[in-house]
């Protein structure tokens, strides 16, 4: 059974926040709505996953300058 939670409630030792939509077994969701801590409520539909697009990585910038002969080690 889903419920929302209206009030704040402790859930199998976990607690609950208000506006929370959590599945509990029948005699606890009737517990809950009986005492004015929940209402029920429609199963969520999940969310779907935003497509992420692959990272792409600066590449750094290619030198056009070769080498000069004073820069290169002389033997």
């Amino acid at each position: 059974m889903w419920i929302e939670i209206t009030h704040s409630v402790m859930l199998n030792g976990e607690p609950a926040k208000v506006g929370s939509i959590v599945e509990v077994d029948k005699s606890t969701g009737m517990l809950l709505i009986g005492m004015g801590r929940a209402a029920n409520a429609a199963k969520p539909e999940p969310k779907p996953e935003p497509v992420k697009e692959p990272a792409v990585q600066p590449t750094k910038p290619v030198s056009r300058r070769g080498r000069t002969s004073s820069s290169t080690p002389k033997d």
